[in-house]
């Protein structure tokens, strides 16, 4: 009973380093995963266009070096998935013409199987183009056009194979006498081995994570077997080979976590005005309409007045004071209740929840902090404004508040140029 006690408290040790390495694994995995998905973000705010790859893609490639010690093989980019563009280019010349649609060649039926779902797909080991095994992050993008989104083309992150393990750092696992099997079962139900101690495990311990469209098993075991006169000796290595892994990863985890947000507010934060941008827009609609509308929720249409004459006698700087204008009189306004977005150029939406009372009270201050406003180059803000309750319009759904906000808004803008007698054409 002592030994099988000894036993049991052991393999609970070890589940914990099993857990604890396939973490940092996530980890590092994710962490390429997400630099996917922001060059995404950034080919989709650039409206498809690309001039700014080079520059990305290199510090793409150098953060994930840094911060996942994880060398890229290539970064490609395909639109129609074909590849017009990769980094480095000298070594990756070959892969330019390359169709990552085509499901003939090595690895891409699952290029296809990230168009068809929308979402990046960890492609498992499959011969590169251009060198080797390896395996690739694959991306495609959806460009809005207008009411509807196009498939654009896709995104590869490419990583051969033994740069890719030798980021997981099993050297301490080897120095300890742990015996270990690193392996994931693919979407066909096919377990594919990617690395494994030369003692292979015994009475192992597993533990299972998904990473991606994969899910990954780490299975240990000690090399001694469970219970040893060294065992004693052993449990408390590892406890001390634990910490020094803790303190070790702790800084890598923080910058991690640290770079992380930051990605994240460049893929979701406007940069001019500091409110969410159109791809949090689009992903808080989508929010909305998977679930039940708040009853006291308020679709609110912003548009700027006399942006253009602004930028056209002033220069764009003006323009640029009265967006940051206007994006901060809405704030101060509606950010208690809710969310403020830039859609465009001098586009503004905010969703908020608030009651009647409320909302005239919100109309009234957000009528005297735009009256007040003066900037530097600008004597005053105008803007034209739409409001749709839900309790006004209970029977429509969020798209159509949204249509119902524009309509009343450009309303409001057509009655402020009668108003003011100014040229709507040249005013804007």
């Amino acid at each position: 009973m002592y030994v099988l006690s000894e036993i049991r408290d052991t393999k609970n040790i070890y589940k914990y380093i099993a857990k604890d390495k396939a973490d940092h694994i996530a980890t590092t995995i994710n962490n390429v995963l997400l630099r996917s998905a922001v060059m995404n973000a950034l080919i989709q705010d650039h409206d498809g266009g690309t001039e700014f790859f080079d520059q990305m893609a290199e510090g793409v490639f150098n953060t994930v070096k840094n911060d996942a010690d994880i060398e890229l093989d290539y970064i490609a980019i395909a639109p129609d998935g074909i590849v017009s563009d990769v980094y480095p280019y000298d070594s990756n010349v070959d892969l330019l013409g390359y169709d990552y649609l085509d499901v003939t060649k090595p690895g891409n039926v699952h290029s296809r199987d990230a168009y068809d779902n929308g979402e990046t797909v960890l492609m498992h080991y499959f011969d590169i183009k251009t060198n080797g095994i390896g395996l690739s992050a694959t991306t495609p993008i959806f460009i809005d056009k207008g009411s509807e989104t196009e498939f654009w083309g896709i995104i590869a992150l490419n990583i051969d194979s033994e740069n890719f393990v030798n980021a997981f750092r099993f050297e301490p696992f080897e120095e300890m006498g742990i015996n270990y099997s690193l392996s994931y079962v693919d979407p066909h139900d096919t377990k594919h081995l990617i690395k494994e101690s030369e003692t292979k495990v015994k009475d192992e311990v597993s533990y299972v994570f998904n990473i991606s469209n994969l899910n990954w098993e780490l299975s240990i075991s000690p090399d001694e077997g469970w219970y040893s006169y060294k065992n004693f000796i052993f449990v408390l290595m590892a406890f001390l080979a634990i910490s020094a892994l803790v303190s070790l990863f702790a800084n890598m985890f923080i910058k991690i976590r640290e770079t992380n947000e930051e990605l994240w507010k460049i893929s979701n934060i406007d940069k001019l005005t500091g409110c969410y941008n159109r791809r949090a827009y689009e992903e808080k609609l989508k929010d909305i309409e998977s679930s039940d509308m708040c009853k006291n929720l308020v679709y609110i249409a912003v548009d700027i007045n006399g942006l253009k004459k602004a930028n056209d006698n002033l220069g764009h700087e003006a323009g640029d004071e009265l967006i940051k204008g206007a994006a901060t009189c809405l704030k101060n306004c509606f950010k208690e209740y809710g969310n403020v977005f830039r859609t465009g150029g001098d586009e503004f939406v905010s969703i908020v929840c608030c009651d009647e009372k409320t909302l005239e009270k919100c109309k009234d201050t957000l009528d005297r902090s735009v009256n007040k406003w003066k900037g530097e180059l600008n004597i005053s803000l105008s803007m034209s404004k739409g409001y749709a309750p839900h309790y006004e319009f209970p029977d429509l759904s969020i798209t159509d508040l949204a249509k119902t906000a524009d309509q009343r808004m450009y309303e409001d803008k057509r009655n402020f140029y009668i108003r003011t007698g100014q040229d709507r054409r040249g005013s804007r």
